[in-house]
């Protein structure tokens, strides 16, 4: 008997609290910085507050209510009161940001959206390669001076490059890239492995062979006609040619050594 009295005693303030509302003091953690008016509800006795600057909160709450958090930028998050989360300061209830990630996005492609629809450069304007752009500004004839109207009309800056070489140099410059250009092209249709594995040039040979190839003016312009059929035939063509000429150029070395 006297066992069931201290037992009374001891949970009867339990039972006192879990019938009456107490406040429950909380504080929302998040990564997200806007904490801030974020709703919490109490379910079980359909009350709700907003959460003030920094996540903090206070609501009336019983043992076994059921708390609800939600925000527009976070996860929502379901919590249980507990006995202890009354013995706390303050209880911190963690929430996720929200990541709303989207199904798919199609890129569309118009064709006739282009710098000259859109009046943005003259239509018909010339396009220019870097090459050419430096080429054009070396000879320019569009500000002329009088006094070299008798030599042509050519501007000021145009002859001091062509006095000192600068025009002819960056000519040079313009065939070099053209080249490269056209190098890119032609590994873009014909691989390194086209080239080894179909025309049967050995590998330590394909960089020469094609180097051969962007000088020979038959390939090149088949290739500007961008007729792939011509160009695949010449590039046959070229390609015995230029094994026959490194089996003259190792028998030469050959008898070189004897």
């Amino acid at each position: 008997m006297i066992k069931k009295v201290l037992l009374l005693f001891l949970f009867f303030p339990l039972l006192i609290l879990a019938q009456n509302d107490s406040v429950f003091k909380g504080k929302i953690v998040s990564e997200s910085n806007y904490l801030e008016d974020i709703h919490i509800i109490n379910v079980s006795k359909k009350i709700g507050v907003l959460s003030e600057r920094g996540g903090y909160f206070k609501i009336n709450a019983s043992v076994n209510d059921t708390l609800m958090f939600s925000a527009v930028h976070l996860k929502g998050y379901q919590r249980i009161v507990l006995l202890q989360d009354f013995e706390k300061d303050l209880v911190f209830v963690p929430m996720e940001i929200y990541e709303n990630q989207l199904a798919g996005v199609t890129l569309t492609k118009y064709k006739n959206i282009t710098a000259e629809s859109l009046r943005i450069v003259p239509k018909g304007q010339k396009k220019y390669t870097p090459a050419e752009r430096k080429l054009a500004a070396a000879e320019e004839f569009k500000w002329y001076s009088p006094l070299l109207i008798p030599v042509g009309g050519m501007s000021v800056d145009g002859l001091i490059n062509s006095i000192s070489g600068r025009t002819a140099m960056l000519k040079k410059e313009l065939i070099v890239e053209g080249k490269e250009m056209l190098q890119e092209k032609m590994l873009s249709i014909f691989t390194k492995e086209y080239i080894r594995d179909t025309l049967k040039i050995p590998d330590d040979y394909i960089n020469g062979f094609i180097y051969y190839v962007v000088e020979d003016s038959r390939f090149t312009n088949e290739m500007k006609r961008d007729n792939k059929t011509m160009a695949t035939f010449v590039l046959s063509q070229l390609a015995d040619e230029y094994l026959k000429l490194k089996e003259i150029e190792i028998n030469g070395s050959k008898n070189e050594t004897k």
